[in-house]
């Protein structure tokens, strides 16, 4: 956020202006998976202030006083009924345009809402039912985004074994102009490969092999839009690990990939697979970046992502083509397949070959958010989790199958570091170390602030030039989403902070221009729970992969 009202001279004078407590699920399907409560960012705009929750509640508030102006609520009890929706309630953020606020709810279907009243303007249901070749099932946590005269739409799949799309809608009928499909049809596709020449990765005649098992790459990340090359960058996500790896022999493209394609056409323009043929969910997950970064003295258009196996890819944004090696950061590889390998994978590795090891990072460790970049320096956080694999019983599509369970390694400590990044000469200025486990939350640089929400529920306020810690402050509650910095219809500058799992709020932090508020108690010796917040609430990884 480039406003400066709000910065590291000041930072350590905010003070609370009120806190909204977001009301609690009112369905309780017991059959879904765990949720983790806000992980949406709170989105400004004109004065309002947007959230949703998880279990797909729209609520407006006005950001200078907290008090609500509307809400709606989706129906999610009416989506019990619908054989595509796999359970799992997640909202990760909200899209404005023009007057209209965008949401997908959880049973893939998209409304438009009129932004200062609620009204829904309209809707294009159920965007995931009657796919090609899909044979498993979806779930929607991620907005649509416009881009000029379409409406571009992704779903999320998890175990639910969907095939992974993006589609183009027109925003004026509403109706399908394209569908991308990141992985072949259930049963195979011999003519996969011939694709394959547009990236990184040698053709692979056979990919995925010939099974009703293919699924997965969904797009459950944030986009990139290229108006001046009309292209949209996003990362896919991985390969489906419940069953053995060796029965989809080859790369398998296009899932564990940078991507980019033509909004025009829906055609695919380039493809980077950072993870080929992958076994440990080390997919570049949660965003990519389209940004202008000097190097070699030349102004470069790149894309860069950062993938669970803690590398930052940085890539031309015409060609896909690496602008230099990917920068490692975090902790050692342990017990590392494939990762980062190319052409060089094992391409009929499975997941016996790591039966009995501990591996790290592992299918909860790495960049699990998505960092900042301030023009010149990346900030991206990397949690240390190591993970282990057993056999047993999986839900695989809506079966329940023989096959491999991911977990974290039982009793390892688990940690996280901040790095700040120089892009332009590959150099890690600082690193700042976190007691806790760091996911979902975005990072945020503005004002020469780095913030950043752990999941133990501390914020942290970090000198973006040195690393020193300049404010910290316990919420008490899960942090799954990035503070948000915006004006009210006042011009007065506010931070939000979103916190909470469960019974969730959202506070409300101002630099005391306005009316004065109860100063922030909790400081750097404020009380935090004393485990992280995941391991506190026993819920487990499998529950909660990628819809975290």
């Amino acid at each position: 956020n480039p406003q400066n009202v709000i910065n590291k001279d000041n930072v350590n004078q905010l003070e609370l202006k009120w806190l909204f407590q977001v009301p609690e699920d009112p369905f309780k399907i017991p059959y879904v998976a765990p949720s983790l409560g806000l992980q949406t960012s709170p989105l400004i705009v004109n004065g309002l202030l947007y959230i949703s929750t998880y279990y797909n509640r729209i609520i407006a508030l006005n950001l200078e006083t907290g008090n609500e102006v509307w809400q709606y609520q989706v129906n999610v009890s009416a989506f019990e009924g619908k054989k595509h929706w796999w359970p799992v309630l997640s909202q990760k953020d909200l899209h404005y345009q023009d007057g209209t606020l965008y949401m997908m709810a959880s049973d893939c279907t998209v409304y438009a809402f009129d932004a200062q009243t609620g009204e829904v303007q309209w809707t294009i249901p159920d965007t995931c039912v009657n796919i090609p070749g899909n044979t498993g099932r979806y779930f929607g946590e991620h907005a649509p985004v416009v881009f000029k005269d379409k409406l571009l739409v992704r779903v999320s799949t998890q175990e639910g074994g969907g095939r992974g799309f993006l589609s183009a809608y027109d925003l004026k009928t509403r109706n399908l102009l394209w569908r991308w499909y990141s992985v072949p049809p259930a049963g195979g596709d011999p003519n996969w490969h011939l694709d394959a020449v547009k990236g990184n990765i040698n053709p692979y005649p056979g990919d995925w092999g010939v099974s009703d098992l293919i699924g997965g790459g969904a797009l459950w990340t944030l986009m990139s839009l290229d108006e001046e090359d009309n292209a949209v960058y996003f990362g896919t996500g991985s390969s489906p690990d419940g069953f053995d790896a060796a029965l989809r022999p080859g790369p398998n493209l296009f899932a564990d990939s940078i991507v980019s394609i033509d909004v025009n056409t829906g055609q695919l323009r380039w493809y980077y697979q950072t993870n080929t043929h992958a076994m440990h969910g080390h997919e570049p997950g949660w965003s990519t970046m389209l940004a202008n970064v000097q190097i070699d003295g030349q102004m470069r258009k790149v894309v860069v992502a950062a993938t669970k196996n803690d590398h930052i890819y940085v890539l031309d944004a015409k060609t896909g083509k690496p602008v230099y090696e990917p920068i490692k950061i975090g902790k050692p590889y342990e017990n590392i397949i494939n990762d980062n390998a190319g052409n060089d994978a094992d391409m009929k590795a499975s997941q016996k070959q790591l039966l009995g090891k501990i591996w790290c990072p592992g299918v909860n460790g790495g960049v699990e958010e998505s960092p900042a970049f301030d023009g010149k320096t990346l900030y991206a956080a990397t949690q240390r989790v190591c993970g282990q694999i057993l056999t047993g019983p999986v839900t695989y599509k809506g079966k329940v199958m023989d096959g491999f369970v991911y977990g974290s390694a039982p009793g390892a400590r688990q940690n996280s570091s901040l790095y700040a990044i120089d892009l332009s000469i590959r150099k890690v200025k600082w690193i700042f170390e976190m007691p806790n486990r760091y996911q979902s939350a975005s990072i945020v640089v503005s004002g020469g602030v780095v913030y950043a929400i752990d999941r133990a529920g501390y914020m942290y306020a970090v000198n973006a030039e040195n690393g020193q810690l300049l404010k910290r402050w316990s919420w008490g509650g899960l942090g799954a989403a990035g503070v948000t910095i915006g004006a009210t219809a006042r011009g007065e500058m506010y931070l939000l902070a979103p916190s909470g799992g469960g019974q969730a709020r959202r506070s409300g932090l101002g630099v005391g221009r306005g009316r004065p508020g109860r100063r922030l108690q909790a400081g750097a010796d404020a009380a935090a729970p004393a485990a992280d917040a995941d391991r506190a609430r026993g819920v487990g990884p499998r529950a909660r992969r990628r819809a975290a």
